[in-house]
C-alpha cells in the first residue's frame, strides 16, 4: 500500500467566562489525559494549540503538568501550534490586535522552555486574505483552513501557497470529513477512510479536532473515551502504531521542511462551514439543504456545483444578528481606548512610580480586551456561542472592565457625551458616559435606549438577543408532526472489527454537525420580533393586545414607532455633569378604521451623580378629533443568562414571580429586576401608576445539550389608557435606578 502521512492536530480552547472548576474538570477529563495517551505511545507525534485562558490556567494550577507538555514538545513529540492569545475571530479584529495576540502568544511559548512558535491556529479557522501579511511578517510559515473555504476547491493534500503584498503563507486543508469520524466510529473506519485517500494518491492529510471533544462535554459519551471500559483515544493511538508501516504521522513543519506545496490558492475571506451557515441568518437552512444534497450525489447537476458551494463570510452575523454587531463594535471601541492608553504609556514623561501606574493599568486593560475578544461570542457555534447570554456577558464585562481601566488611568472619568455612528448602520447615535453608566441612545431605531452599561457589575443591562428565525429550526418545523426522538447525547460510537480489510467503503460524510432535539413541542416555542430588542420603545396598543400575543410577537399594532425615525431636538450637557438627551417623533395611531396624528417627545436625563436615568415622555394629540389607545413603553433587560429561585421579578414587596415565568400586575407604581446571587436590582419607578405586564424572552438555538431553548432575558411592557382630546397632553415618566 502507499504510504501517506498523517498531521494529527489537537486545538484546545474553552468559551469565554468558563468558571475554575468547569476548566478544572477540562482539563482532568480531557488535556490531561491526552498527555497521558501520548506518554503511553511514544510513537506518536502531533500539533497542539492551546489557547491564553488554558496556559494561563495550567501555570497558575498545574505547573507540573505544564512541565510534562514542554518536555513532550522538546522530545519532538508535540508541536505547538500558536495563533491568537485570546482566541478571536481573525477578520473581527483590528491588526493592531491580531498582531498584539499572536506576539503575545508567541513570546510567551519562547519565555517557556524555548519553544519556537512556526504556525498559527485561527479559530473557527476564520480566514481573511490579508492575514498572509499578517502572519507572515510576524515571522509564521502557516496555518489551516477547511477544504470548504478555498475557492475555487481543492483536494485536501499537502498544503498550498497563498501571499499578499509579497508575503507567502502556507495553508493546509484539513480534512473535515475525516474529522467527522472522530471519536463517533472506531478507529479501524478512520483508518480505512485514509487508506482511501492513499488509494487516491494524496501525500499527506490532515486531521484536526477538537482537544475537548474527547471529554471536556460533560453530557457526552465522548467523556468515557479515556475511561477504562472504552478508552477510544488508546485503541486509536494503538491503531496509528501498527499501521506505522503505511501511515507516517508527521508535523506540519515536517511538511513544509520535506514537500512542495500542492499549487497556489487564494481563498476569499471566510470560515468554517456550521459558522458560515449560521451566518446566512433564516436561509441558512435552504443552503445547508442544496449543499447536503449535492454531496450525497443524488442529482447529477448538483453534484458538479458541489465543490464550489460555499457559505457566507463571517461579517454576514453582523447584518443579521444586531447583538453581534453591537458587541462588535463596542470591541472596536475599547481596542481603540486601550490602544490611546498605549500611546499614553510610549509618551508618557511623568515620574517614574505614576508612569509605572499607567504601565500596569495598560498591561490589565490589554489583558481585558484580549478575554473579550474571545471568538465565541462573535459567532453562533455548534454547542457554544453568542446564542448563550452567559457567553456574551463574560466579553460585555471584560470589554468594559478594560475600557474602565483605560479611563481612569487616564484620569478620565467625569461625564461626556459625543455623537457618533457607533454600529456603522449609517446614522448617529449619543453615546453618553458617567462615572455610572455608559448608554447609547440610537434617535434612528425608535429613539430606544439600546445599550446600557454599568461599570460597577461591569455588564450590559440591555444584554438580549433578539429571536430571529436560525438555520435548525427548520428541522424542527419539518418534523414538528413526527415523533421525536429525545437525544441529549452524540450517537454512540458504531464499533467495528479492527482487523477488517480497508475496502472501497465510501467515507463521503459530508453532512453538517447532526441536529439532537432536547425536548418535544420546540416548533410551538418558535416566536420571532418584529423588532430589534432595546429599551423605550414606544408601542399604541390595539384593543386586542395580550400579555399571551404579547408575548409571541403577534400582536396589533395601532402606532408606527417602533423603530422608527425619531429627530434628535437637543443634546446638552449641564454644569452638574446630566446629560439631557430629547428625541421626538410625529406618527400615526390607528384607531378604527380612522387615522390619527400624535406626537411623542421623550427626554434621557442621564445624572453624573448617581446611576439613575429618568425618561420623561410627553403625549400629544396633534389630531383635532380625540385618541383612544393605550400607550406603552416596553423595555428589555438582560441578567446574562442567569435564573433560578434568586431571581426574580418583583413588583410589590411581598410578590416575586420567577424571571422565566410572565406576570400581569395593575396599578403598579414600581417594579424591580432582582438578582440577588451577584446582588443587584434594576429598579423601575412610574411617576403615573402603569399595567405591567412581564415574560421571558427565550431562543430556540443550539447548546452544548443540543437544540434547546435559551433563557435571553425579561421583557417589561408598562402601559397607560390614553383619551387625548384635540391638541391635549400627558405626561408619562420612568425612572431607572441601578441598586447594589
Amino acid at each position: 500500500m502507499q504510504s501517506i502521512g498523517l498531521v494529527l492536530a489537537f486545538h484546545n480552547t474553552q468559551p469565554p467566562g468558563t468558571s475554575g472548576h468547569d476548566l478544572r474538570l477540562a482539563f482532568e477529563r480531557a488535556y490531561f489525559p491526552m498527555l497521558d495517551a501520548l506518554d503511553a505511545y511514544p510513537a506518536i507525534r502531533a500539533s497542539m494549540h492551546w489557547s491564553g485562558q488554558l496556559l494561563e490556567w495550567m501555570e497558575m494550577h498545574a505547573p507540573d503538568q505544564l512541565e510534562r507538555l514542554l518536555g513532550l514538545v522538546q522530545a519532538g513529540r508535540i508541536e505547538i501550534l500558536g495563533g491568537l492569545w485570546g482566541g478571536g475571530v481573525l477578520p473581527a479584529l483590528p491588526e493592531r490586535d491580531i498582531v498584539g495576540q499572536v506576539t503575545t502568544m508567541t513570546r510567551w511559548w519562547r519565555a517557556h522552555g524555548d519553544v519556537k512558535v512556526r504556525g498559527a491556529w485561527l479559530p473557527y479557522t476564520a480566514w481573511d486574505p490579508s492575514a498572509a501579511r499578517i502572519l507572515g511578517r510576524l515571522g509564521l510559515q502557516y496555518t489551516v483552513l477547511e477544504e470548504s473555504q478555498f475557492s475555487p476547491p481543492v483536494v485536501p493534500d499537502g498544503y498550498y501557497l497563498t501571499e499578499r503584498e509579497g508575503t507567502a503563507l502556507a495553508l493546509f486543508c484539513t480534512d473535515t470529513r475525516l474529522g467527522r469520524l472522530v471519536p463517533e466510529t472506531s478507529p479501524g473506519r478512520i483508518l480505512k477512510a485514509i487508506a482511501l485517500r492513499a488509494r487516491d494518491g494524496a501525500r499527506c492529510v490532515v486531521l484536526a479536532v477538537p482537544g475537548e471533544g474527547f471529554g471536556a462535554a460533560l453530557d457526552s459519551s465522548a467523556t468515557h473515551c479515556f475511561g477504562p471500559d472504552r478508552g477510544w483515544v488508546r485503541r486509536f493511538f494503538q491503531a496509528l502504531t501498527d499501521n506505522a508501516h503505511w501511515l507516517k504521522l508527521v508535523s506540519f513543519g515536517t511538511v513544509i521542511d520535506r514537500m512542495r506545496p500542492t499549487d497556489r490558492a487564494y481563498p476569499p475571506a471566510s470560515v468554517s462551514l456550521p459558522i458560515s451557515i449560521a451566518a446566512l441568518g433564516p436561509r441558512g437552512a435552504a443552503f445547508a439543504e442544496v449543499m447536503g444534497e449535492a454531496r450525497r450525489g443524488r442529482d447529477w447537476s448538483l453534484e458538479r456545483a458541489a465543490p464550489f458551494l460555499r457559505g457566507a463570510g463571517w461579517e454576514q452575523l453582523l447584518a443579521h444578528h444586531p447583538e453581534i454587531n453591537r458587541l462588535h463594535k463596542r470591541m472596536l471601541r475599547t481596542s481603540a481606548e486601550v490602544a490611546r492608553l498605549r500611546a499614553a504609556v510610549r509618551d508618557d514623561r511623568r515620574p517614574g512610580a505614576e508612569a509605572e501606574e499607567r504601565v500596569e493599568a495598560l498591561e490589565e486593560a490589554t489583558r481585558a480586551l484580549y478575554r473579550g475578544q474571545n471568538g465565541a461570542a462573535y459567532v453562533l457555534g455548534t454547542d457554544v456561542g453568542a446564542q448563550d447570554p452567559g457567553v456574551r456577558a463574560q466579553a460585555w464585562a471584560s470589554l468594559l472592565r478594560a475600557e474602565y481601566t483605560v479611563a481612569a488611568a487616564l484620569e478620565e472619568l467625569s461625564p461626556r457625551v459625543e455623537k457618533v455612528d457607533y454600529d456603522c448602520d449609517g446614522r448617529a447615535e449619543i453615546i453618553v458616559r458617567t462615572p455610572h453608566f455608559c448608554g447609547i441612545v440610537a434617535p434612528s431605531s425608535g429613539g430606544a435606549l439600546v445599550e446600557l452599561d454599568a461599570w460597577s457589575l461591569p455588564g450590559n443591562l440591555l444584554n438580549v438577543r433578539t429571536r430571529r428565525d436560525e438555520p435548525e429550526h427548520a428541522e424542527i418545523k419539518r418534523s414538528e408532526n413526527l415523533p421525536t426522538v429525545v437525544n441529549t447525547e452524540p450517537a454512540a460510537v458504531i464499533e467495528i472489527e479492527e482487523e477488517e480489510e480497508l475496502g472501497d467503503e465510501s467515507t463521503d460524510l459530508a453532512g453538517l454537525p447532526s441536529l439532537h432535539v432536547t425536548e418535544q413541542g420546540l416548533a410551538a416555542r418558535l416566536h420571532y420580533d418584529r423588532h430589534v430588542r432595546a429599551s423605550f420603545l414606544d408601542h399604541f396598543l390595539g384593543p386586542e393586545a395580550s400579555p399571551q400575543n404579547v408575548r409571541i410577537g403577534r400582536f396589533p399594532e395601532a402606532g408606527d414607532f417602533v423603530g422608527a425615525d425619531y429627530q434628535l431636538l437637543k443634546l446638552e450637557q449641564t454644569e452638574l455633569g446630566d446629560t439631557h438627551i430629547t428625541v421626538a417623533r410625529d406618527g400615526n395611531v390607528n384607531e378604527g378604521a380612522a387615522l390619527r396624528l400624535v406626537r411623542i417627545q421623550k427626554r434621557f436625563v442621564f445624572y453624573g451623580e448617581s446611576p439613575t436615568i429618568d425618561v420623561r415622555y410627553e403625549v400629544a394629540n396633534r389630531y383635532h378629533e380625540p385618541v383612544r389607545s393605550r400607550f406603552a413603553v416596553e423595555l428589555n433587560l438582560g441578567l446574562d443568562g442567569a435564573f433560578g429561585p434568586n431571581v426574580f421579578v418583583e413588583s410589590a414587596p411581598d410578590q416575586r414571580t420567577p424571571v422565566t415565568e410572565p406576570g400581569d400586575h395593575p396599578e403598579v407604581t414600581s417594579v424591580a429586576l432582582v438578582d440577588e446571587n451577584r446582588g443587584y436590582r434594576v429598579l423601575l419607578t412610574f411617576h403615573t401608576p402603569a399595567h405591567l405586564w412581564h415574560f421571558p424572552i427565550e431562543t430556540v438555538s443550539r447548546t452544548p445539550r443540543g437544540v434547546a431553548p435559551v433563557f435571553q432575558g425579561v421583557c417589561l411592557l408598562a402601559w397607560w389608557p390614553v383619551e387625548l382630546w384635540g391638541q391635549e397632553r400627558k405626561r408619562f415618566d420612568i425612572s431607572l435606578t441601578l441598586e447594589g
